[in-house]
């Protein structure tokens, strides 16, 4: 089935809403929305890659090697299968038909991604966390080498 990207690479930490703050999550639940995540990256860096040429589209393979290497890593401190499966295909906020397009696609995943390692952070202590950290430094690493502006504190500006 077809998954909406936002879902994939959605932020789970507390906000404030209209009717207060929203309670915070498990690690659990940040673990399963990392994979989450992750697995909306690996499908939106094949999309990517294959719009692009030359040097972007080995910056795309890498990205999704790095991608695919933190899926695992992630997976693997859930316990049993409760990792979440891919989508069979996933539904972008936009059309991404051209280089231009895959490149902004680039920088959205990237963004998100780093919010949800926050998220992630912000559940665990020691090792885990420092992953987490590292996980979400190299997400807006690469987000800022696409072209994205950098940003003081990670945020996912559609929730505003």
């Amino acid at each position: 089935s077809h998954l909406n990207l936002y879902r994939g690479l959605r932020s789970l930490t507390c906000r404030c809403t209209k009717d207060g703050w929203t309670k915070p999550v498990t690690n659990q639940e940040a673990l399963a929305a990392a994979v989450s995540g992750e697995n909306a990256a690996i499908y939106a860096y094949g999309v990517i890659g294959a719009l692009l040429n030359a040097g972007p589209r080995r910056r795309a393979l890498e990205a999704l090697r790095a991608h695919q290497s933190w899926r695992e890593r992630i997976a693997q401190l859930m316990p049993g299968d409760t990792a979440p499966t891919p989508g069979i295909a996933y539904d972008f906020p936009m059309q991404v038909l051209d280089a231009g397009a895959a490149i902004a696609l680039a920088q959205l995943v990237e963004n998100r991604l780093v919010v949800v390692y926050a998220d992630l952070a912000a559940t665990c202590e020691g090792e885990r966390r420092a992953d987490a950290v590292l996980a979400a430094s190299e997400c807006a690493t690469r987000a800022v080498i696409w072209g994205a502006p950098s940003q003081a504190f990670p945020h996912d500006a559609s929730s505003n």
